[in-house]
């Protein structure tokens, strides 16, 4: 299975490209709020019992996916170190045992994009982030960084659209369409 892992700051648009590779590719989408929600509905939000779970659900999710046979599956998620890094030894981790082949996309945007998109109407019903002040102090955390131990596809989303972004990894991992 390849796991297609879309990483990059909140509104530079992982969530729309996603969608547009899984309308190419037939791979589901694993949006990163989906855990979020789910384990902050059981713990609360930050505390080491959230961020236990947290992870448990993504890397469980990612072993079954593989175990049931699927093609592949698109996740979502802000990298933000060094409190990330943990996360995505353990995704290498369990990639290399279930047979998972992990592709690395690092999507980036001007910051001045990023905060004009961070206001959109769209994102409140999904319960993203919507506030700039909250955008802002996470880029100062670190959150435009690419992950340093692992090689990434690196798009720029305020250059393309979803759909050109979405074909672009497509193309540059050999991925099959379903046309």
């Amino acid at each position: 299975m390849k796991l297609l892992f879309l990483y990059g700051p909140a509104a530079v648009g992982k969530l729309t490209v996603a969608r547009e590779l899984a309308r190419l590719t037939g791979y589901p989408v694993f949006d990163n709020h989906l855990s979020i929600d789910y384990a902050a509905k059981l713990f609360e939000w930050g505390s080491p019992e959230y961020v236990q779970l947290l992870r448990a659900v993504r890397l469980f999710t990612f072993k079954q996916m593989a175990q049931m046979g699927q093609k592949g599956l698109i996740f979502t998620f802000v990298y933000t170190p060094p409190s990330s890094d943990e996360f995505i030894r353990q995704v290498l981790e369990v990639c290399e045992a279930s047979g998972i082949e992990p592709r690395f996309v690092k999507l980036e945007a001007p910051r001045e994009v990023l905060l004009q998109r961070i206001q959109s109407p769209e994102r409140k019903p999904l319960k993203k982030l919507t506030n700039p002040e909250r955008l802002l102090w996470m880029l100062e955390q670190g959150a435009l960084q690419a992950i340093p131990f692992v090689e990434s596809m690196r798009i720029n989303t305020g250059e393309m659209s979803p759909a050109e972004a979405a074909r672009g990894i497509v193309q540059h991992f050999g991925l099959q369409p379903l046309l």
